[in-house]
């Protein structure tokens, strides 16, 4: 008998050896031939026998697991031998019997030590396994090449499954990473478990039986990783897309295009993972819309450029034009800006294009604030010396300011300056002449007069008599007379009457104040303040306006209290017909002088547009009953009929932002809501075209800019004085 064999391409025909030998010799097995166990994965290497004293089990030192270990001695009987099948996976140990053979597999990846012990007439195959259980296989062939391929392949094996265990490991640091919606971390796992699969199938390649093994459980792994990679690409696509349209409120349009870009490419990346969640179909959709938000951002810059010059076109307040010619300014600038360099420019509009409009702004600009000087010096010419002062230095402010854009942008618009420039030093007052105004010492109360006023009580050549706007004139010491004749007359008298307040602001007017003193029971300082009320066309000047009726009004009374008549008016609403000062100056308002325009919504923000809408609504006979996530307004029809309607308000800035979706998603929230009838949406500014043509087709109605102004001044609806440009 041949005690070591080495099998050679699967036919050695020791693996099909069964029954008893006969008479004189030995059987291998019983049962089944050899051949029969070998799985499909696995190839033969060698098989090693023995006649009678089969394998034995003990119990190695430093084993690693708590399972008891099943010991002892499994011999064959008198007509049959033992053999140990070593394969590229495994090592079987097979016993003959008569009434059964016996077997024992022990894994190579199992295996941590195979050596040879040699007795006086055989030798020992000894593997000790990481379980602490140690097989001994004796027999009189060589075993030192046995014991090289068992130790060679279970070092294969033991290498391969750490990759394995390294794997999973990863895996379940993927998907807690995931749960906590860290997909970047998800995703630059994915790449370290890709590379150790891709080390196990490495290493067990020289084994065709490891590499089977290997190979399954590598794909199951797989199978795994490519589900949490697919979602995470599309996960990450959602998070770069939330956080493009941050940036993209920021105005920061490059970062958002950035964002968006990545967006994309995670969508494209997720839908090259073949895994099922989220499905195609899902993923295409998101895709979709994502570009349709990009051509929407191209456009934003541009859109919100031209909705600034429209805005400073439809006004005509001087001081809402120039806000909102520099707006459009800094606007094309920013749009000429972007992308700079880029050899495929992501934005709407024309380089050269851009740069004509620049300069017609640039342009408008300097007109607007040429026009903001020549009327401080209209209101300079004739008043007095501090007053002509501070509208001198508002002039002068304004041209500093013109000159510097027309000299960068559009220098033939330097002449307009100049000329106003020479006007402004041919008209500013002799300084002495306001050092002796700053000199003057009065504790009467102060009343703010803006421009328009001082001009129009100023006399042309500035040195005539100034008419006082109440009856009482007032003495330089503050003392009113009593005969309602004037004081004094010429320059001394104007002089007397006018002292200079600084606002503190920067490019603004300092404004000229007239001194003027009331009692409890004249009623004539509060018909001044009416009256300068009445002609201010400033919300600053309004506001100060205010603010010093109630002091005028408060300083006759001991504790500062307004006095108040029999009838329970106090003297303001006597002195004016029972006419409150709200109503004098057209309630709390941006612009009262004007009333409601496109430029007065374009100064709201979000929350005072909203107000102003349910107020109108109110105004026309709705009732405004909740505000909710799904709609901004509810608001229910007056008549028999209950007609509800949702109200979407969007304010001027953010009206280019409102795209077809945004409209579609109003209309499904009406249709899904049952307490809603109609949607509406009421805007601030014009809303593009798709939004438009989408309204049409959903049905949604839309409230443009100039109904709503008109609705506004229709119902008198009062203009929020918070609502200041912003």
């Amino acid at each position: 008998m041949k005690h070591v064999i080495e099998v050679e391409n699967g036919d050695a025909q020791v693996l099909t050896e069964t029954g008893s030998g006969g008479l004189i010799g030995r059987g291998l097995l019983h049962d089944r031939p050899l051949a029969e166990y070998v799985e499909p994965a696995e190839t033969p290497r060698f098989v090693v026998r023995n006649r009678k004293r089969g394998f034995v089990v003990e119990e190695a030192d430093g084993g690693a697991s708590d399972e008891p270990v099943e010991t002892g001695q499994v011999a064959p009987d008198g007509d049959h031998s033992a053999a140990a099948l070593v394969t590229d996976g495994r090592v079987l140990f097979a016993v003959g019997r008569a009434d059964g053979d016996r077997t024992r597999s022990v894994p190579l990846d199992e295996v941590v030590d195979a050596r040879t012990e040699a007795g006086l007439r055989n030798a020992t195959l000894v593997l000790d396994t990481v379980a602490g259980a140690q097989y001994r296989f004796p027999s009189r062939g060589d075993l030192d090449a046995v014991r090289e391929f068992v130790d060679a392949a279970a070092g294969v094996w033991s290498r391969a499954e750490r990759h394995l265990e390294a794997a999973e490991e990863t895996l379940d640091r993927v998907e807690r990473a995931f749960e906590a919606g860290d997909v970047d971390v998800v995703l630059a796992a994915v790449g370290d478990v890709r590379a150790t699969l891709d080390a196990a199938r490495e290493t067990a390649a020289s084994l065709d039986g490891a590499a089977a093994s290997v190979d399954d459980r590598i794909e199951a792994y797989r199978e795994r990783l490519r589900a949490y990679e697919r979602r995470a690409y599309a996960e990450q696509a959602e998070q770069a897309r939330e956080r493009g349209h941050t940036r993209w409120d920021d105005d920061a349009y490059e970062t958002a295009a950035d964002h968006f870009e990545r967006a994309a490419d995670s969508y494209a990346a997720a839908l090259s993972v073949d895994a099922d969640r989220p499905s195609d179909e899902s993923i295409e959709r998101r895709r979709t819309n994502l570009d349709a938000e990009r051509e929407r951002l191209a456009a934003a810059p541009l859109e919100r450029a031209e909705q600034a010059v429209e805005v400073a076109r439809s006004t005509d307040d001087t001081e809402v034009a120039v806000t909102w010619w520099v707006r459009a300014l800094e606007r094309y600038e920013r749009l000429r800006a972007l992308d700079w360099g880029r050899d495929d420019p992501r934005f709407d509009g024309d380089r050269e294009a851009v740069r004509e409009r620049l300069a017609t702004v640039a342009e408008a600009l300097v007109d607007a604030r040429c026009e903001r000087a020549r009327r401080a010096l209209d209101a300079a010419d004739g008043a007095p010396p501090a007053a002509a002062a501070a509208a001198c230095d508002r002039a002068e402010s304004s041209l500093d300011a013109a000159r510097a854009v027309a000299r960068e942008r559009v220098p033939d618009a330097l002449d307009a300056v100049e000329d106003l420039d020479d006007r402004l030093a041919a008209r500013r007052p002799d300084p002495s002449a306001t050092d002796r105004d700053d000199t003057d010492d009065t504790d009467a109360a102060t009343v703010v007069v803006p421009p328009e006023a001082a001009d129009g009580d100023a006399s042309d050549d500035g040195e005539g008599e100034t008419e006082p706007r109440s009856e009482t004139s007032v003495e330089p010491d503050g003392d009113a007379g009593t005969d309602g004749t004037e004081t004094d007359d010429g320059a001394g008298s104007a002089d007397s009457e006018w002292t200079l307040a600084d606002d503190g602001t920067d490019d603004e007017w300092l404004s000229a104040e007239r001194t003027a003193t009331s009692t409890a029971a004249d009623g004539s300082a509060a018909e001044a303040v009416a009256d300068a009320v009445a002609d201010a066309s400033e919300a600053e000047v309004v506001a100060d306006a205010a603010d010093a009726a109630d002091a005028v009004l408060g300083s006759g009374t001991g504790d500062g209290d307004r006095a108040d008549d029999a009838d329970g008016r106090d003297a303001e609403d006597d002195s004016n017909d029972g006419e409150t000062s709200d109503e004098r100056d057209g309630g709390d308002g941006v612009d009262t002088a004007d009333g409601w325009t496109p430029a007065a919504l374009a100064g709201l923000d979000t929350d005072g547009f909203r107000r102003v809408v349910a107020e109108c609504f109110g105004a026309t006979g709705w009732t405004v009953d909740a505000v909710d996530d799904a709609v901004d307004l509810r608001a229910r029809a007056p008549g028999p009929a209950d007609v509800r309607a949702g109200v979407l308000a969007v304010h001027a800035d953010a009206a280019s932002t409102v795209d077809g979706s945004a409209v579609e998603r109003l209309a499904g929230a009406v249709e899904r809501d049952g307490d809603l009838d109609a949607a509406v949406v009421v805007a601030g500014a014009t809303l593009p075209r798709t939004a438009r043509e989408r309204a049409e087709d959903t049905g949604v109605a839309v409230v443009t800019p100039g109904a709503l102004v008109d609705e506004l001044d229709g119902h008198e609806v009062s203009v929020p004085r918070d609502g200041a440009e912003r």
